[in-house]
């Protein structure tokens, strides 16, 4: 049976508070902290996802000691199943600047091996710290300087390998990275078939957007065209949960990008 859950919104947390949220749990997300969470916690279970804008498994020493008191405070309450962040980025630091993706200048770009070697010793480190499963997530793919060797399956693979974790697919960011990188052609069926299917236990679901050219990740709500590819993915792997994480919307589309999710799930015998 395949969980539905719903990224944390103004529109979720209300519609959970008043019995009417059609998902088995939210996502919190690290970056907000602990304001508000006390009025999600009584409703719905609650998956934890991220520790903070400043945690990035590719840097020299990302374990900041507020950071992780924070987390572990938001672990504790929550009693998240596992722990979900991202692999890591290529650059130290980088963040958004122009659009809705991270960059960074080519002299903060790390080397392939650095970047290798800090998200091994970190992802381990992290794993160890949580206490409960940790699933690293496939990020989106720009000529940024910060997503580098990252979003390439082969390299993805090895370090989810390495690191003995689990893995939370984000299929949008799966189908950005199969467009924008020119070697995969756009071709997201060879681009998924080559990632670590057997280890996913996540889905991370919505619909890329366009941008000069790009695809790109502005979390749209979901079409039936999307589903396509949910299916697709589902089919090849055991996951146990999945997310549809959206931007804010209003109540009817939320309750009406549930249904359609709930229903497709039933349809499929999950």
């Amino acid at each position: 049976m395949i969980r539905l859950g719903i990224s944390i919104s103004h529109t979720a947390a209300r519609l959970a508070a008043e019995g009417r949220l059609n998902a088995d749990y939210l996502v919190w997300y690290g970056q907000i902290g602990l304001n508000g969470l006390d009025k999600v916690i009584p409703h719905k279970p609650v998956l934890l996802h991220d520790l903070s804008d400043s945690f990035w498994l590719n840097y020299t020493d990302p374990f900041d000691e507020p950071v992780m008191t924070l987390a572990r405070t938001i672990m504790e309450v929550t009693r998240t199943p596992w722990l979900s962040t991202g692999i890591g980025a290529s650059a130290e630091p980088q963040a958004h600047r122009h659009g809705p993706y991270r960059e960074a200048d080519l002299e903060q770009r790390q080397s392939r091996e650095v970047v290798a070697a800090n998200i091994i010793k970190h992802g381990k480190r992290l794993q160890e710290w949580a206490g409960v499963p940790l699933l690293l997530e496939n990020f989106n793919y720009h000529p940024t300087n910060a997503y580098d060797y990252i979003c390439e399956p082969g390299q993805f693979s090895e370090l989810i390998s390495e690191i003995g974790c689990g893995v939370l697919l984000d299929l949008g960011h799966a189908r950005i990275s199969a467009r924008n990188m020119p070697e995969w052609a756009g071709d997201v069926a060879r681009y998924l078939s080559a990632m670590p299917l057997a280890k996913i236990r996540e889905v991370h679901f919505n619909r890329p957007g366009w941008q000069r050219g790009q695809r790109v990740d502005l979390h749209q709500p979901v079409c039936l065209d999307d589903l396509e590819w949910l299916g697709w993915l589902l089919d090849r792997c055991p996951a146990e949960a999945v997310t549809l994480e959206i931007e804010e919307v209003d109540e009817s589309t939320l309750i009406a990008q549930l249904d359609l999710m709930r229903q497709f799930l039933k349809d499929r015998g999950g």
